[in-house]
């Protein structure tokens, strides 16, 4: 592949990236280009080295969302970059995107849990004025009077309050775990440059 096809197939392998970043990247390679040709190699050997412009395009992807999650922090995009480096091989799928992915639905589960524990403890506050209402539908558990709509509404604020504890514990988690991803999705994408690396 010659220089001219290298670098028009990786334009277009790159076109869901903002056109300023691909124009750096496009004139990057030019200059791989250039610096192989005054020393004395052909376009091709050239080409060659660099890689398939598809596994080129796949990694160059995954730095970009990765530097993205890690600039503008949200669930969505740290997936798109978990997902982006495991496109780049098997090794990926199974010890980075794997565990990632499995301990981010871990926590999520968590924090809903927290959720959960939050409005239970707050229908069970409200339970004795619930009542009132909808004696029909609500059965109290504690019965007698003053004592008992005070064991609820005390018992209440407890959920609520382990609730909440629970769901600050875990965002604290979350963004920790958030972090750590980060890290190793960089981690991985410089050994993955390393590797690849044609000209110093």
């Amino acid at each position: 592949m010659d220089k001219e096809e290298y670098l028009k197939k990786l334009d277009k392998l790159l076109k869901k990236l903002p056109e300023e970043d691909r124009e750096d990247l496009i004139l990057d390679y030019e200059e791989h280009f250039r610096i192989g040709l005054e020393n004395g190699r052909t376009e091709k050997e050239i080409s060659e080295a660099l890689g398939d412009p598809e596994n080129v395009a796949k990694q160059i992807k995954a730095d970009y969302m990765v530097k993205k999650a890690e600039d503008k922090p949200s669930p969505g995009s740290i997936i798109e970059a978990v997902l982006a480096v495991a496109g780049l091989g098997l090794f990926n799928i199974i010890f980075v995107a794997g565990p990632s992915l499995l301990l981010a639905v871990v926590i999520i589960s968590l924090v809903v849990a927290g959720f959960a524990i939050i409005v239970i403890g707050i229908l069970t506050m409200l339970s004795p004025l619930l009542q009132v209402f909808f004696p029909k539908y609500i059965h109290l558990p504690v019965q007698g009077g003053i004592l008992g709509t005070l064991i609820m509404v005390v018992g209440g604020i407890g959920v609520t309050v382990m609730g909440t504890f629970f769901v600050i514990v875990m965002a604290y988690a979350a963004n920790r775990f958030y972090k750590v991803v980060i890290k190793l999705l960089k981690s991985n994408l410089d050994d993955i440059k390393k590797r690849t690396e044609v000209f110093k």
